[in-house]
């Protein structure tokens, strides 16, 4: 079994940051009403499902093959996609909910200022992991 690539430990800690921020996030929207907490959950699923989606396609981006480079670059596109098809949706059967959809969306931006943080921080986790 090969080691994890350095870069791919930060892609996980991103992922459990934004996590956090769901979990931290979603009783705080339920306090202001069902359809913010709603609006905000699918939104913060869709981020996860983003940037899942990013790990994965970053993940098999790394090979010789220029094929398979190129494939999966095309791929990326599916992440905008998502993201695109989520905010048409929630902003047809939800338009007054606009601030919980852009919280929830920018979940993935929140876990890479943490993985920041932590990396400024504790830098000398940078090589553990």
């Amino acid at each position: 079994m090969t080691p994890p690539e350095p870069g791919s430990i930060h892609l996980l800690w991103i992922g459990r940051f934004q996590l956090l921020l769901l979990g931290l996030g979603l009783p705080l929207w339920v306090l202001k009403g069902w359809r913010s907490a709603l609006v905000f959950g699918v939104a913060g699923l869709a981020s996860l499902l983003f940037w899942n989606l990013h790990r994965w396609v970053v993940d098999r981006m790394l090979t010789p093959s220029v094929r398979k480079r190129w494939f999966y670059a095309l791929l990326t596109f599916a992440k905008l996609a998502l993201i695109g098809g989520v905010l048409r949706g929630m902003m047809n059967c939800f338009p007054a909910e606009v601030l919980p959809l852009v919280t929830g969306i920018l979940i993935f931006v929140g876990g890479i200022l943490l993985e920041a943080i932590r990396l400024a921080i504790s830098p000398e986790s940078q090589e553990k992991g």
